[in-house]
């Protein structure tokens, strides 16, 4: 009798864990809604100084290691009207002196949308300092670099900045 017991419950679990894997595996269940599926929320970066900075100090590095198309990446979207990334990336790759050590120096923040921040750099296999500044721009929920005009003007020529 106990084999007819086991029988009868097999009988009965396994039809029953087939249909439960059916609908876990979302087979069958091609009409659920939108609300049952899982949301992805993308958080903006804050509009703070020090979010700028960080921002900025990234693009910094990635010019330091020679990561163009990092750097360009976070440029923004009127900076990448000037110049296409693969123009870009062909031209700096070429440029002397972009590479070496960053550090930033100074933060200010005018308004919600707008920092400046101020480096100096050490371009590699000197030792002599040289002072600049950058603009970042708040767009699209993080900030973007916003190369300075000349700097544009040359990439535009195809030159050096």
């Amino acid at each position: 009798m106990t084999r007819t017991y086991r029988g009868l419950a097999l009988a009965i679990a396994v039809p029953l864990v087939l249909v439960a894997a059916a609908g876990c595996s979302g087979k069958g269940s091609e009409d659920a809604s939108a609300s049952d599926r899982p949301t992805v929320e993308v958080t903006a970066q804050p509009q703070d100084a020090q979010s700028a900075q960080v921002a900025a100090e990234q693009v910094l590095d990635n010019l330091s290691e020679g990561d163009w198309a990092g750097a360009y990446d976070m440029w923004t979207d009127g900076a990448k009207s000037a110049i296409g990334k693969d123009a870009y990336i062909e031209l700096v790759s070429t440029c002397t002196g972009l590479q070496g050590d960053y550090q930033v120096t100074a933060v200010a923040q005018p308004d919600a949308t707008t920092t400046t921040i101020k480096w100096t750099h050490v371009p590699a296999g000197t030792t002599a300092s040289q002072a600049g500044q950058s603009t970042l721009k708040y767009e699209h929920g993080a900030w973007r670099l916003e190369p300075d005009q000349a700097a544009l003007a040359a990439y535009k020529q195809n030159k050096c900045p």
